[in-house]
C-alpha cells in the first residue's frame, strides 16, 4: 500500500500535472484577469497581485505584473502598454480624495483620473503611481518612487516625488 502511494506521489506524470496546473493558475490568475478590460497575449500576472475593478484595467502584450502589485482604477481607467515590467509591491491608484478643511476626511469626495503607462516601461519595486499620471514609452522609474506628475518618454526618474534624473540612451 505504502509503495503504491509513493509511486503515485513521485511519478513523473503526477509532477507534470502539478506543474501544468501551476502554469495554468499563473496565466489565468483567477476571476480578476478574466474580467479585465483587455489582457494582451503573453502577459504574466502573479497570483498575489491585486486588481480592483478589473473591467477598468487594460494591459498590453508581454507584461509582467509582479507579486503584491496593486492596481486600483476605481471609476477611472488604468491603461498599460506592451512590455511593461512592474516590480513587486508597485501600486497604481487612479483615485484621490479632495482636501476640503470643512469636510471630515472620511466624507471627502473622490477625484478619478486615468493612469496611462506607455510601452517598454520598467516600474521598480514599491513604486506608487497616483491618479492622472502619464508615464511615457521607454521610461524607467526607480524603486520606491512616488510618481505624482507626468514623466516624458525615455526618461529615468526617481524620488519622492519622482523627478526626471536623465534620459534613457
Amino acid at each position: 500500500m505504502i509503495t503504491q502511494v509513493f509511486r503515485v506521489v513521485f511519478s513523473i506524470a503526477t509532477w507534470r500535472w502539478f506543474f501544468r496546473f501551476l502554469e495554468f493558475y499563473h496565466k489565468t490568475n483567477g476571476a480578476a484577469t478574466q474580467k479585465l478590460g483587455a489582457l494582451g497575449k503573453g502577459t504574466w500576472i502573479e497570483p498575489t497581485a491585486k486588481i480592483n475593478n478589473p473591467e477598468n484595467v487594460f494591459i498590453g502584450k508581454n507584461c509582467h505584473i509582479n507579486h503584491l502589485a496593486c492596481l486600483q482604477p476605481s471609476k477611472a481607467k488604468i491603461t498599460i502598454g506592451d512590455n511593461l515590467l512592474m516590480g513587486p509591491g508597485t501600486m497604481l491608484f487612479a483615485s484621490n480624495y479632495q482636501l476640503d478643511p470643512a469636510t471630515p476626511m472620511r466624507l471627502q469626495p473622490s477625484n478619478y483620473k486615468d493612469i496611462m503607462i506607455g510601452n517598454d516601461v520598467w516600474l521598480g519595486s514599491n513604486v506608487v503611481v497616483t491618479s492622472g499620471v502619464t508615464i511615457g514609452d521607454g521610461c524607467v522609474i526607480a524603486a520606491g518612487s512616488v510618481v505624482t506628475k507626468d514623466i516624458p518618454p525615455y526618461t529615468i526618474a526617481g524620488g519622492i516625488p519622482a523627478k526626471p534624473l536623465k534620459k534613457r540612451e
